[in-house]
């Protein structure tokens, strides 16, 4: 943006990114009319945003810079290309590379990989090394993506041209499946669990196999893991139709309801141009998505495993607005097949129906599973009830809830349930759906539909159900329960929920020579301690930026709300929002609290992870984070500490209601009832995907950090942070109060009294 402002001077760019939920918060944003002018765009906003005639096209501002289609590398345009037209333009891009332990080769007596490789000597490697007793030969879990160089290099793809019918059940696909299962049943492809690994990079740093398929981000993990560790890349192999691999994407778009749509543009254009993406390749963060730039990496390994950006058949794998479910069914495939449970034909012929009914709005059951222990009443439902069950989600969710599904069929067997998510634009899609008289019988209910669908009586008050199946509010954490109430009726129940926690380094705290964080921690404390860290001169002391999430801890904790209880009035220019923001602020001016971009990261869980910082508020995605980028690096969380009035911290919330028109009520609330129950509230908890919703299943939550953050979940102080139909301008209004405090541009009184003008007039609807 530096280098967009000396080009255009007049044009003031606000950069405010979104480290977390992306799409989720931009899809809401875009429909409350408050989404940015200029914004990332994956296949899922391309899929929510573009039919929708909510992107601009960028083409006739593109001839008039210089800059067409061809100056990118093709296969990156296909997520955002519609009807000829393009709606974003490439930012960056990953690929996949053969990366291997020279090692391994050499005690195995064989040569090192060449551009001219194909399948043939690839086996004959994998093969030769794997007899060495050392190495596993070649390392590949059951993986749509290390999976789909093998389909397209042997001429397959896993759907058609126009995304209208899936292509799995075909030669060129079971012969690529034959050629990779036969060599895990032979013992020569082993996954990265065979071996005791976390993943086949993790294989590679640890020297467990010889080879694998992976990407760029090798080049900095095996740095910052395994650097005494030899390792090189190649390009992959030669299929029998030709070279091909598979890409990884995303661009940059303008929303068409942008006031500056030629300012805009301008950005979109300039940000993905020749000019500035050579100076982003520079610091080693990415490639450029101009082909005649690929020379500019400048690591070897990297270098290599770039080229298959270039191959004639290589693809992004975007089948349309279903891929996540499509790339799952090979996924799952292909572990059918690993599992010894079906041959190639058999688990592609399921998997080509499976594609066929997502493709089609539809999905595929997971397959019978034991009811669950007894714990809620069965209800009484309607005889032959068919409903309908939607909700947004990755595939990971969907396959979560179809599993839930299944379990509530063995107890309910004579309710259908249809499944029908619906991934992208959900909240949008439902309003019109409910507008149309087709909305479905069962949904997902955020802050956002339960506004919608409320108060104007489109939503079944469950309490009269919950009564008969034994289940009451008081068995759910109680600050879940406040966006789904309504004049003291339930008409939703949490489904899933996150929280955050005191994410630190150990180290940090050695390094300062203090204690590590405790339960019975204050501001004193964490203040004392950030100090401490900081004049260490190895780390920052801790990490928050001008968030109103991660400041919400304070103000709920020194007695502070954003609104008050019926929503009416901002609550904003108090003392004790104010003497929180000051408590904050004041570490800010005296350097104690750093921004992620003070220290040269993209959010402060990556801080954490570069040892940048000492400490920070995030919630339970740090588990997986850390898990899949910074494996080395240990780390712990603790409760967050405590305020002026007590332990506060801020809760993030889904439910699961009903419509009030459906045709089968009372099925209708056992499955809300029973999705949301105890018995599926565990089940769920085992997956790692979500904790449970009810307070006395947080000790079902294994890893130990996970659990420290979920404990915020109960704290007496802690709310959501819910102030009804607008909610989200209000709580950018406290963002927006710290940002001019963190600038030094007014005074936490001045800035607050500002924010609490901007709350209000939110609030009133102006």
């Amino acid at each position: 943006m530096a280098r967009f402002a000396a080009v255009y001077p007049d044009v003031t760019v606000d950069f405010q990114p979104i480290p977390a939920d992306f799409q989720t918060k931009v899809k809401a944003m875009m429909a409350g009319g408050t989404a940015p002018d200029v914004l990332y765009v994956d296949d899922q906003l391309m899929t929510a945003f573009g039919a929708s005639g909510q992107l601009l096209a960028l083409d006739e501002a593109m001839a008039q810079a210089g800059t067409t289609r061809d100056d990118f590398i093709g296969a990156l345009l296909t997520i955002f290309t519609l009807d000829g037209k393009t709606y974003a333009l490439p930012k960056d891009w990953g690929t996949l590379g053969l990366v291997y332990l020279p090692e391994a080769f050499k005690a195995a007596g064989i040569a090192e990989p060449t551009e001219t490789w194909g399948w043939t000597e690839l086996k004959a490697a994998a093969e030769a090394i794997q007899k060495t007793g050392k190495f596993g030969g070649f390392c590949m879990g059951p993986d749509w993506a290390r999976f789909a160089p093998f389909a397209f290099g042997n001429g397959g793809a896993y759907a058609n041209a126009d995304n209208s019918a899936p292509t799995l059940d075909t030669a060129e696909i079971k012969d690529a499946a034959k050629f990779v299962t036969d060599l895990k049943t032979a013992g020569t492809i082993v996954t990265a669990a065979d071996v005791g690994a976390g993943w086949c990079g993790e294989a590679i740093g640890k020297k467990l196999v010889g080879m694998t398929y992976e990407g760029g981000w090798m080049v900095n993990f095996m740095r910052q893991n395994y650097a005494d560790v030899t390792w090189k890349a190649a390009p992959l192999p030669t299929g029998s139709k030709g070279k091909a691999d598979v890409i990884f994407t995303n661009g940059i778009g303008v929303n068409k309801a942008t006031k500056f749509p030629k300012a805009a543009t301008a950005l979109a254009i300039f940000l993905t141009s020749r000019d500035n993406q050579a100076e982003i390749v520079k610091t080693g963060f990415a490639y450029s998505t101009h082909p005649d730039q690929l020379d500019m990496v400048v690591d070897a390994n990297d270098k290599a495993i770039a080229q298959g950006g270039t191959f004639k058949l290589t693809r992004v794998a975007y089948w349309g607005p279903n891929t996540g479910k499509v790339n799952d069914a090979v996924s799952k495939a292909l572990e059918r097949i690993y599992l010894g449970d079906q041959t190639v034909d058999e688990s592609f012929k399921q998997a080509q129906k499976e594609a066929a009914e997502f493709l089609t709005g539809g999905g595929a059951g997971s397959g019978p599973i034991a009811p669950p222990a007894a714990t809620l009443k069965k209800l009484d439902v309607e005889a032959g009830a068919k409903i309908v069950f939607s909700g947004w989600g990755d595939e990971t969710e969907q396959k979560i809830y179809r599993d839930s599904i299944a379990r509530f069929a063995a107890v309910y067997p004579d309710v259908a349930v249809d499944f029908q998510p619906i991934p992208a634009d959900f909240q949008t899609k439902m309003k019109a759906m409910m507008a149309g008289g087709a909305a479905p019988d069962v949904f997902y209910v955020d802050d956002q539909l339960m506004t919608a669908f409320g108060a104007s009586g489109q939503l079944l008050a469950l309490d009269e159900a919950m009564a008969q199946a034994g289940t009451t509010r008081d068995d759910f954490i109680g600050a879940l329960l406040t966006i789904f109430t309504l004049d003291g009726k339930t008409y939703a129940l949490p489904k899933d929920w996150g929280t955050l926690g005191l994410v630190y380094l150990p180290e940090a705290f050695e390094a300062a020579g203090i204690a590590e964080p405790t339960e019975a921690w204050g501001w004193t404390e964490l203040k004392a301690a950030a100090e401490a860290i900081q004049k260490t001169g190895k780390f920052g002391g801790f990490c928050m930026g001008p968030d109103w999430a991660r400041f919400a801890p304070f103000a709920f904790g020194n007695g502070g709300a954003y609104a008050s209880d019926d929503f009416k009035t901002a609550t904003i220019d108090t003392a004790e929002i104010k003497d929180a923001a000051k408590f904050v602020t004041d570490l800010k001016t005296a350097g104690t609290i750093v921004t992620a971009a003070d220290v040269g990261a993209g959010w402060c869980g990556e801080a954490i992870g570069k040892k940048l910082v000492g400490m920070t508020y995030e919630g339970g995605w740090m588990v997986n984070f850390m898990r899949q980028n910074y494996a080395d690096v240990a780390w712990k969380a603790a409760p967050l500490p405590t305020g002026s009035k007590g332990k506060a911290d801020v809760i993030f919330t889904n439910g699961i209601g009903v419509n009030k028109a459906t045709k089968f009520p009372k099925a209708a609330a056992a499955l809300a009832i029973f999705l949301t129950g105890r018995d599926n509230q565990a089940e769920i908890v085992k997956t790692g995907f979500a904790y449970s919703t009810h307070p006395d299943q947080l000790d079902m939550v294994v890893d130990a950090n996970d659990k420290a953050i979920a404990q915020g979940g109960t704290f007496k102080l802690t709310r959501v942070a819910y102030w009804g139909p607008n909610t989200g301008k209000v709580n950018d209004a406290i963002s927006k109060a710290l940002e001019r405090v963190y600038l030094g541009d007014q005074t936490v009184d001045e800035s607050f009294k500002q924010a609490q003008t901007d709350a209000q007039n939110a609030l009133d609807g102006k």
